[in-house]
């Protein structure tokens, strides 16, 4: 999973400074508000969704007059909103936790101002870590709506499902758990 993630980052950095080059790539951020939950065996119908809070900085790459390339790189919090689980061993897992995530997306307009996202987007937990922890990588599929307000604004609605086992060490052969999240975003191009 490392080497995925380090072989999207290069395609991203390579193709931004290659559009950059070519001056045809438009730059901006995305922030907003996360939904989200875990799915698997060690989620318990008690846990409450969390509620938090996402940023990206973001490229659109025009390949041409409809479709773009939008690589993102940024911090999101996902997880559910228990603080953590005990383990028969005395161990704490944490069930909030914040991702450095890398997304390559395909961005294809709809009409004038309607667009759909489409792609992979890889993760590392940046929750403060210790000797027991319990997280390994994410790799989610990403899928999206939006609306361009202006040239500069625009609005999206994404959800992102987790295609990876999020726990890591010997806790992963006893439990699974993967990232379920829903994202309202508000996109500024500079």
């Amino acid at each position: 999973m490392k080497k995925l993630l380090l072989f999207v980052f290069i395609v991203s950095c390579t193709t931004m400074m290659h559009a950059q080059a070519s001056g045809a790539s438009s730059y901006g951020f995305r922030f907003g508000v996360n939904y989200s939950s875990l799915s698997g065996d060690v989620v318990s119908a008690d846990y409450n969704s969390r509620i938090g809070l996402h940023a990206n900085f973001l490229a659109e790459i025009p390949l041409n007059t409809i479709f773009y390339l939008q690589p993102e790189i940024g911090l999101s919090a996902l997880g559910v909103n228990e603080n953590e689980i005990g383990l028969d061993n005395g161990d704490i897992v944490p069930l909030k936790t914040n991702w450095l995530q890398v997304a390559v997306l395909a961005h294809l307009k709809i009409g004038h101002r309607a667009f759909v996202l489409v792609g992979p987007q890889a993760g590392v937990n940046v929750t403060e870590r210790d000797q027991n922890d319990y997280y390994n990588y994410d790799f989610d599929a990403v899928v999206g709506i939006g609306y361009r307000i202006n040239e500069n604004l625009g609005v999206d609605l994404r959800y992102g499902y987790g295609l990876s086992n999020v726990f890591d060490k010997e806790f992963a052969t006893v439990s699974d758990a993967s990232n379920r999240w829903l994202q309202l975003g508000v996109a500024y191009k500079l």
